[in-house]
């Protein structure tokens, strides 16, 4: 008899287990093609010899597999981190392995699609997306749904280069700020705050009136708001915990801002939502959400072409900083780095403009 046979787009396999009259036959999915099938059928014999059972791993698919394997890791992990993998698992890998058998994805299966990912995806992507799959993928091992991972072998290829940074012109945050004065003053809070403190976008967000002294001039940057509108009591790494002074300008906007809000407070009375202390919210009190400051970004994509978003707004003030002859030490600091050798490759090309104009003044001096 054959062992195989397609039935609609799948392949389907047979297995015959027991003996004599309990001798039965057993029909299981095996794949897109006869090849995956055979794979499948060997595999499940080789479970059966083992387990005494055909189901064991078989029938499990990467989507069961990776609802299981986040419901018993991801809890230990930082609320950033497991919302980076759940992205990663939603947006890159469940469409292309979601339905497929977990004991008939190969190496060369995993290489393809970090290869298509890499060609349209940057670096900070692809690591995202091997992370992923290794953790998963030992997960199975561990669980003994596989014998080995599909990820032995596999190389990291290298991502799609990076769009050039580009910071804003003062005339193009000029026209920013217009806009959003008259069509968005919800969101013209936040992207002050982040062109005066060079703060990511979670952590501006995330900041309440507590993490203000006015006296003292200094915001204190200890936490960020996650795409899941949760508060992270943390940010992207610890070094990203800090206190950094910030102007006398902005000093003045967040008076004016506290002002506003005491004022909103009292005209809705009981219909005033709270935020948890946020400074950046809504006329009726509810927070801002990251998901909120697409709307910047789309402005600035529609208006002044791609390189420029939110996340420019940081490097806008970092690169001023720098320009102005700000030590770099203190710049990466100001910025949360990690190390002062993220911030020197990320503004390199500043650097090297600073590095000229010392030339030419050293030219000057010494004739």
């Amino acid at each position: 008899m054959s062992f195989f046979r397609k039935r609609g787009k799948k392949w389907y396999y047979t297995i015959e287990i027991g003996t004599g009259s309990s001798r039965k036959r057993v029909e299981r999915v095996g794949g897109r093609t006869k090849a995956e099938a055979e794979r499948a059928r060997a595999a499940a014999l080789a479970d059966f010899a083992q387990t005494g059972s055909i189901d064991h791993g078989v029938k499990m698919t990467y989507q069961k597999l990776t609802d299981e394997w986040a419901r018993e890791s991801l809890g230990r992990l930082r609320p950033m981190t497991r919302s980076n993998y759940l992205y990663a698992l939603k947006r890159y890998l469940l469409p292309e392995l979601g339905e497929r058998i977990i004991t008939d994805i190969r190496p060369r299966d995993v290489q393809a699609l970090l290869n298509a990912c890499a060609a349209e995806c940057s670096d900070a992507i692809v690591n995202l997306l091997r992370s992923v799959l290794i953790s998963s993928f030992d997960f199975a091992v561990f669980c003994e749904y596989l014998r080995d991972t599909p990820m032995r072998g596999v190389k990291t290829p290298e991502g799609k280069p990076l769009q050039e940074r580009r910071s804003f012109q003062p005339e193009e945050f000029a026209e920013l700020v217009a806009y959003l004065k008259k069509r968005r003053p919800d969101l013209l809070l936040p992207v002050l705050i982040s062109y005066h403190t060079g703060a990511r976008c979670g952590e501006v967000l995330a900041l309440t009136w507590d993490d203000v002294d006015f006296d003292a001039r200094t915001i204190s940057i200890t936490k960020t708001l996650l795409q899941n509108r949760t508060v992270q009591e943390m940010t992207k790494s610890k070094a990203g915990i800090r206190t950094i002074s910030i102007d006398e300008k902005l000093v003045k906007i967040l008076k004016a801002a506290h002002a506003q809000q005491a004022q909103d407070r009292l005209r809705y009375g009981k219909f005033y939502r709270d935020c948890g202390g946020r400074i950046c919210r809504r006329e009726d009190g509810s927070g801002i959400e990251q998901s909120h400051m697409r709307t910047v970004n789309k402005y600035c994509r529609d208006n002044f072409g791609h390189g420029l978003c939110f996340h420019s707004l940081r490097h806008t003030h970092a690169t001023m900083l720098l320009e102005a002859g700000e030590d770099l030490e203190l710049v990466s600091k100001r910025l949360g780095h990690a190390s002062i050798s993220t911030t020197a490759k990320v503004y390199s090309h500043v650097l090297a403009h600073r590095e000229q104009a010392e030339r030419d003044i050293l030219d000057r001096i010494f004739i």
